[in-house]
């Protein structure tokens, strides 16, 4: 299924990118090119991981700690290091051209400090102290990251909440979390509402949270038609695509709005793509696909011999769904607008990658599960 859905990746790179190539490159196969790349790249070092490798290597905290503590550098020198695109300083260039995207790190190192955490803490998680410690793990580096990339502090407070969740019985302390979190979102509509777009940033935490780009995404989602040159214009051509596609789509390969009207269709938004050349019933089978993926995904972590196991393959599992929830909820303007790329299928070199590394993980975590076969 991995393989599948990073083929069909592909195959959706080249159609959503192909006029975009052509007119910036002089090349339709460009993106499709580089993205062949990277899946083949990353499907390697995913079978290495998920053969060659024992996972359990991570649960030593010592170790989980490197990779973390790597991960969370690597995001902090983002002001030093960092390459600005389209105004955000989200990447690190390499020599040769080469971005990798420091967030996509700290996701899968979140995922085994805190798994490598509650396995040597876990009976004292009921203490405060502990299970704040616990949350510090997942602070830190979604702070870090939400200073440029939102939607990726997202995933990564979801992903470490979801595994917090499932190691300790005390629900409502994370109840507390949800009301929170709500909180801070209705919040940022009435700031929205009431504050001016062109007005000064906020001081202190409030600025940096709620800063004025960000507010003006969740006034044009609540009406793209605000600003539909400019702020509302994403949305708009987005649904656009949606609506044309009707029920089998326009045919892959002949989507109007990727010609022009799409920024970077092949990007964030190529669900909207899928949904015009493929139809109604071409974005269910995308979706049936990653409900296949992620309920194999729970089986893995369900069957896993230790809890170590159980909670990466959580981790993994809930870091994609987040993501596919997002991407598809910002495509159909029911999420404001948010740079989050379609797993496997958008275009990416070091998220790609990463991702299937990550994936090696659950296919390694699988591979050493013992089934028990019920007596005949």
């Amino acid at each position: 299924m991995i393989i599948l859905i990073a083929t069909f990746g592909i195959i959706m790179v080249y159609s959503a990118s192909h006029y975009h190539a052509t007119v910036t490159f002089d090349n339709p196969f460009h993106f499709a090119l580089r993205q062949a790349i990277f899946a083949c790249a990353g499907i390697g070092i995913m079978l290495f991981i998920g053969h060659e490798f024992d996972y359990r290597i991570f649960s030593n905290m010592k170790i989980a700690g490197i990779v973390y503590g790597t991960s969370l550098l690597l995001v902090l020198s983002l002001p030093i290091l960092g390459h600005e695109s389209k105004g955000a300083t989200r990447w690190i260039m390499l020599p040769g051209g080469i971005t990798i995207q420091p967030s996509e790190f700290a996701k899968i190192g979140v995922i085994l400090m805190l798994s490598a955490y509650i396995v040597k803490y876990r009976r004292r998680l009921n203490e405060w102290l502990y299970l704040g410690i616990g949350g510090l793990i997942i602070a830190v580096p979604a702070a870090a990251v939400l200073v440029e990339n939102l939607s990726s502090a997202i995933v990564i407070a979801a992903v470490g909440f979801i595994i917090l969740f499932i190691s300790t019985p005390k629900v409502w302390y994370y109840v507390v979390v949800l009301v929170i979190a709500f909180s801070s979102v209705f919040y940022a509509l009435h700031l929205a509402e009431t504050s001016d777009s062109n007005g000064p940033e906020f001081p202190g935490i409030k600025g940096v949270i709620f800063q004025q780009y960000r507010l003006d995404r969740f006034r044009v989602w609540q009406d793209p038609w605000l600003d539909a040159k400019d702020k509302g214009y994403q949305a708009i051509q987005s649904l656009y695509a949606i609506g044309s596609g009707g029920l089998f789509g326009q045919g892959l390969g002949m989507g109007i709005q990727k010609q022009g009207f799409l920024p970077e269709p092949h990007n964030d938004i190529i669900f909207s793509v899928i949904c015009e050349e493929l139809g109604l019933v071409g974005a269910v089978c995308v979706i049936l696909a990653y409900s296949i993926l992620i309920i194999r995904g729970l089986a893995v972590a369900i069957r896993a011999d230790e809890l170590f196991g159980s909670l990466v393959a959580t981790g993994i599992v809930g870091m994609i769904a987040v993501q596919v929830l997002i991407n598809i909820a910002v495509n159909t303007n029911t999420f404001p607008t948010t740079g989050m790329q379609l797993p496997l299928i958008s275009y990416g070199g070091t998220a790609l990658i990463i991702l299937l590394s990550s994936l090696g993980l659950l296919v390694n975590i699988s591979r050493t599960s013992h089934i028990q076969k019920p007596p005949r």
